[in-house]
């Protein structure tokens, strides 16, 4: 209640004493107060008729946005299709070091003078007869590296793969390395073999032949003039040492000389020592070559269900309907906090007022 309607209440109280009858007309009247009151609204009714008209607008919008989303997306594989059918990819070799897991090439490279013969591209499920590999020199020394990439049937893998062993063994090489996984359906063995480059030729046919080729890859290295610079530096540190072993023969040498000679001579022995080993491994990786064999089992490729219109335009329309309350729940952690404020605020006001109408009667 109003001051005013306060003061209008007690004028009409009837028995009331005479003191207080003038003491309330010596008041001077109020003076008026535009006061805005907010309309009174039934918070229930509202609900009941916005609730049902924001989710139907929801709804709509997640209908029509299916619909339209079917649409372009049809348009789109159309135009997809009949761009082309299907894609390639190149890629080019990083190092000899490093051989193409997933073989997407048939590629040779010679580095010892040729060039890189071009790469034909390949499927990666697509399968051919192996080539006849490049023939090794029968004059010089050659790293020779082969990769192999063959699929294979889920039950013929360990077959394979102990084959492969045989194989290398019956050349005269040797099994460098096998790491050998059969996960579930799918498997795959990774050989190292270590073969005589007179047979290399051979070995890496009758590997082809275990399955079904994917891949294939050789490079050959020509290591004759790093051998020769060995053999060279070899002998030349055997004529130091032959030198200096006939000084120290030399009565006549003082003691500083004789043990600046004994030093310089068992620095040539350890260099002749490591000269020799290199030489020897330059020699055993031009006489062994490396062929590195993958035998694979294919994943098998799930049925591709294909949806109708409906169930397409069915889709579009749910997850634009999550977007949808994805975006309510996020104002609402936005409003909400600043609604809470104002509510509070308003009820602060109220009870601020009411307090002072309380005041005002107890003083009267």
């Amino acid at each position: 209640m109003t001051s005013e309607a306060i003061l209008t209440e007690l004028r009409a109280l009837p028995g009331a004493p005479d003191r207080l009858r003038e003491r309330v007309r010596a008041l001077p009247e109020p003076k008026r107060r535009i006061a805005w009151t907010p309309p009174h609204v039934d918070v229930r009714r509202t609900l009941l008729v916005l609730a049902p008209a924001v989710v139907a607008l929801g709804v709509g919008a997640a209908a029509l946005h299916g619909v339209l989303s079917n649409g372009t997306t049809k348009r789109e594989r159309a135009v997809a299709t009949g761009a082309g059918g299907g894609t390639a990819s190149c890629g080019a070799d990083t190092g000899p070091a490093k051989a193409p897991e997933h073989g997407a090439f048939r590629t040779a490279t010679l580095q010892s003078g040729a060039g890189p013969v071009p790469a034909t591209p390949l499927d990666s499920a697509q399968t051919f007869a192996p080539l006849q590999p490049l023939p090794p020199s029968t004059t010089r020394l050659n790293r020779y590296e082969a990769w192999l990439r063959v699929k294979v049937a889920r039950d013929d893998l360990a077959r394979a793969a102990t084959r492969a062993m045989q194989i290398a063994r019956g050349y005269g090489g040797y099994v460098a390395s096998v790491d050998m996984n059969t996960p579930g359906r799918r498997g795959r063995a990774f050989l190292v073999l270590r073969v005589p480059v007179t047979k290399v030729e051979d070995a890496v046919l009758r590997l082809g032949r275990l399955g079904a080729v994917t891949s294939q890859h050789v490079r050959i290295q020509d290591l004759q003039r790093e051998a020769n610079q060995q053999l060279q530096q070899i002998l030349n540190l055997r004529t130091t040492i032959a030198r200096l072993e006939e000084q120290l023969q030399n009565p006549s040498l003082s003691a500083a000389e004789r043990f600046r000679l004994q030093y310089a001579l068992q620095q040539a022995k350890r260099s002749l020592a490591l000269k020799t080993k290199a030489h020897a491994g330059t020699i055993r990786e031009g006489t062994l070559a490396s062929v590195s064999a993958t035998f694979y089992v294919p994943q098998t490729k799930a049925a591709v269900h294909h949806e109708g219109r409906l169930g397409r335009t069915v889709n579009s329309a749910g997850s634009f309907l999550v977007r949808e309350l994805a975006w309510l729940l996020y104002a609402l952690i936005v409003v909400g906090p600043i609604a809470v404020l104002a509510a509070l605020g308003v009820l602060g006001a109220r009870a601020g007022r009411r307090r002072a109408d309380r005041r005002l009667l107890e003083s009267a």
